[in-house]
């Protein structure tokens, strides 16, 4: 299975991790902060001082067209897109653009999902858990019946 991960910086150590460990399992893993695959991997912080751009400016750096175009043919790629909370604006529209695309949807929170935390959206995904075995399970479930 091709599994696009979608989340944010904050959790660039784990998600690493989970890519290799769904490596091991026989997947074909997009993570955004990976380069050990040959992935263009992008940070803000490479553009300067964020807090004087506007989204339009920053739209306009190369850098941030060649990540966008980047995530973008990989989240076309993918059969789904595995969205890892907690998780920003960029990670949800990923999550959303899957969707659209017709691909499966797995959020999986990193803690105990927060009471007063959720979204009705949360319903396009195909499953949610909290807890990582149950994750690693269902994907494993899921690649068998490809």
């Amino acid at each position: 299975m091709k599994i696009y991960i979608a989340s944010s910086w904050s959790n660039e150590f784990i998600i690493v991790q989970y890519a290799k460990e769904l490596r091991q399992m026989g997947n074909d893993v997009d993570c955004f902060a990976d380069k050990s695959t040959g992935r263009y991997v992008f940070h803000f912080s490479e553009i300067g001082s964020v807090e004087e751009l506007d989204a339009i400016n920053f739209l306009k750096d190369k850098r941030s067209k060649k990540a966008f175009q980047e995530d973008k043919s990989k989240l076309d790629w993918c059969d789904l897109c595995l969205l890892i909370l907690p998780a920003g604006k960029s990670s949800h529209l990923e999550a959303g653009y899957a969707v659209g695309q017709g691909k499966a949807l797995v959020i999986y929170h990193l803690d105990k999902f927060p009471k007063g935390e959720f979204d009705v959206m949360y319903g396009f995904a195909n499953f949610m858990t909290d807890e990582l075995e149950d994750l690693f399970d269902y994907l494993l479930k899921e690649s068998k019946n490809e």
